[in-house]
């Protein structure tokens, strides 16, 4: 059985009397497209910095290939390519100056892959960090987070305020390169259908909580929205497992669940629901029903 490429167990990470993120426990497949999606101070941030030990967890243990993130990050560090947010460079070198500096560090450095993607993405060489635009500073990023072939690339909501081609342009280098080596790619985002397009497994936070995680197939394939229609008023309790949001009015009851099988059908008709409408939903729709919902799924 291969060694899962990043293991998070029961991590907890606070500051102060807040807690950024709670009891938190997930395994990444070596070879895997990972997504990890939640809205602004969901905890995304904080888990993907805990994995490149520019924090440290309050309790429980992180690794990376095998590593321990706390004890062994430098060893991580050569093994991951990693690309903030908001990177900081020395805006007053080129970009030839910044892809160089940062080849220093690392001894598997490819020049010749670093040189394709240049040309790939059409950077201008001798042009001045502070000069290029921020989807094309991106640009630069991706070469210097893949020009070392990374066995595993981590990427903190990377395409934030770029434009659509630009995102796509960037995506498809990123998951094209990763993947053709046999790498891992492990990513946060809030934009969904990004997500929904190169991911292949999802978790969802929400308040330092994990909510949902699995494969995008398998999310789609077990969550889903119930529209029951009684003839008379809908029962006040209807208790169903995995039962996610409920929203009723007086002759209709919207539930969303998790786990979904066609006995939770019987179920709502033995409750006395003359019709029950089974509903597929996008992974936006999972994510909105989830969040609303607040319910966390071991």
């Amino acid at each position: 059985m291969e060694t899962a490429a990043i293991v998070i167990d029961r991590f907890t990470k606070r500051f102060g009397p807040r807690t950024a993120v709670s009891d938190l426990s997930l395994e990444v497949p070596p070879g895997s497209v990972f997504g990890l999606l939640g809205q602004n101070g969901a905890g995304k941030s904080t888990t993907i910095k805990t994995l490149l030990n520019l924090l440290q967890p309050t309790t429980g243990r992180l690794s990376v290939l095998g590593l321990d993130t706390v004890t062994e990050s430098v060893a991580v560090r050569r093994r991951v390519g990693y690309l903030p947010e908001e990177p900081a460079y020395y805006d007053w070198m080129t970009v030839d100056e910044i892809v160089r500096f940062n080849a220093s560090f690392y001894p598997t450095w490819d020049p010749e892959l670093a040189g394709s993607l240049i040309k790939q993405l059409d950077l201008p060489l001798d042009r001045k960090l502070r000069a290029l635009s921020r989807g094309m500073q991106a640009k630069v990023g991706l070469v210097m987070a893949l020009g070392s072939r990374p066995e595993v690339l981590i990427l903190d909501d990377p395409t934030s305020g770029l434009d659509a081609l630009v995102r796509r342009e960037f995506l498809e280098a990123m998951i094209a390169n990763v993947q053709a080596e046999g790498g891992t790619v492990f990513f946060s985002t809030h934009l969904l259908h990004e997500m929904e397009r190169v991911a292949d497994r999802v978790a969802i936070l929400h308040k330092g909580d994990l909510l949902l995680h699995g494969t995008l197939d398998q999310l789609k394939s077990e969550t889903k929205k119930l529209r029951a229609v009684y003839p008379d008023m809908v029962p006040e309790e209807i208790v169903l497992p995995g039962l996610v949001r409920r929203v009723r009015d007086t002759h209709q009851v919207l539930l969303t669940v998790t786990g979904y099988n066609p006995g939770l059908d019987e179920e709502l008709r033995r409750s006395g629901a003359e019709t029950v409408e089974v509903i597929d939903l996008s992974l936006e729709e999972i994510f909105v029903e989830t969040v609303k919902g607040g319910t966390t799924r071991a």
